[in-house]
């Protein structure tokens, strides 16, 4: 047999599991932070501190570097996912999946500063880490569904790529902003900044979930390959 044409499925018509891969991810993440908030209940106030404080409860160390990595992971395979489906120019989001996932490790390994002592290094390696992984996530999103808008098999999802790009863009700014005066040490900041970031970081998994299936679904809808029957042989063929 001779096969032409088709990326997205193999002779066997392989799905992508990606999808299943990133879910299991997020999940794994969101479990994590739920036991960490459970140690923590009573002694931090899921309101105002946020969840890298939970980083000197008993076992939060290990608890938030499950998340880090667990997210780190998923950013991954939709790196590779977004070549898999055949998003044109697929090159730039997952070039910026793939430093969010480097990010993602490094905080998940770099710990913030007890709030009673100054930064250092690695308290400021850890900021730094977090804030990228909340400017590249949308900047990815975006493109994808930019590039979504005339591909086939992504056509669907183009609008809800997008508007999930939008919302995580406004919520990223809006708390980096309010960040600011902490990074600064002008002021305590915003009296909700925990609660802001939590609801941010819900976003952030909807998203990753969100991508993984517009994904799977454009690998799904790709043309299998055409197969010519034994014997034939195609012009110009060396």
């Amino acid at each position: 047999m001779t096969s032409i044409g088709g990326a997205g499925r193999d002779a066997r018509g392989t799905a992508w599991v990606g999808e299943t891969t990133v879910v299991a991810c997020v999940a794994g993440a969101f479990l994590s932070l739920v036991v960490l908030h459970l140690i923590g209940s009573g002694t931090l106030d899921p309101l105002s501190r946020t969840i890298s404080d939970y980083v000197f409860l008993p076992g939060g160390y290990a608890l938030l570097g499950v998340a880090g990595v667990a997210l780190a992971v998923a950013a991954i395979v939709l790196a590779g996912g977004l070549r898999r489906g055949a998003l044109p120019d697929a090159g730039p989001p997952s070039a910026l999946l793939m430093s969010m996932a480097g990010a993602l490790a490094l905080v998940a390994v770099f710990p913030t500063h007890d709030p009673s002592t100054s930064a250092g290094l690695v308290s400021t390696v850890h900021r730094a880490a977090g804030g990228w992984v909340l400017v590249v996530l949308p900047q990815a999103v975006w493109m994808i569904a930019r590039r979504a808008r005339t591909a086939p098999g992504w056509t669907a999802a183009a609008p809800v790529l997008a508007r999930c790009a939008v919302v995580t863009t406004a919520l990223s700014a809006g708390f980096l902003l309010l960040l600011l005066p902490i990074v600064i040490g002008l002021s305590p900041g915003f009296p909700l900044l925990g609660g802001v970031q939590r609801v941010l970081y819900a976003v952030v998994m909807l998203v990753l979930v969100v991508t993984a299936r517009a994904t799977r679904l454009a690998v799904e809808h790709m043309p299998a390959p055409a197969v010519l029957p034994s014997g034939v042989e195609l012009r110009g063929a060396v």
